[in-house]
């Protein structure tokens, strides 16, 4: 029940960002594009993994870096120790003073299931969650005020 609980609060963070933004455009041109343009397919080298036959890497690695390195930095670690969280993320190249995170204790003080972080990266988002079972990242957009989590958030700066 609280993982369906956490899930939940997840696509609401997802779709609290999608609101922002009703219809894609292109990417801005102060981010790199990481997809390659159909125009010019790109041909895996010696070290690319080879591409399943939907295009996507067949290693289960995506075609976002920084989502990767996001989900890389949450593998292994525990909502009980946000400190040890915040740090894997930063190891993983990212921002101190562009992460947030939710508490590790609930409001009666008990030790949380999930925790959430939200890295600011351009003008969108990284959310991961770490708790019960395998932890997961996605991208959005960043809410209204420019945060990417929403309720009691922690600033880690």
């Amino acid at each position: 029940m609280r993982r369906l609980a956490a899930f939940a609060l997840l696509a609401s963070l997802v779709l609290a960002g999608c609101s922002s933004s009703p219809l894609p455009g292109p990417p801005d041109s102060a981010q790199p594009e990481t997809v390659p343009s159909e125009s010019q397919p790109s041909e895996p080298g010696p070290s690319d993994p080879e591409p399943s036959p939907d295009g996507a890497p067949s290693d289960g690695a995506t075609a976002d870096p920084e989502l990767d390195a996001l989900l890389g930095a949450l593998q292994g670690q525990s909502p009980a120790d946000a400190e040890a969280l915040v740090a894997a993320v930063v190891d993983a190249g990212f921002e101190r003073s562009a992460i947030e995170r939710t508490r590790e204790l609930d409001s009666l003080g008990a030790p949380v299931t999930f925790l959430e972080i939200g890295v600011r990266v351009g003008d969108g988002c990284l959310i991961g969650q770490v708790g019960d079972g395998d932890p997961v990242a996605i991208r959005a957009d960043a809410l209204g005020g420019g945060r990417c989590l929403v309720g009691d958030v922690l600033g880690v700066d």
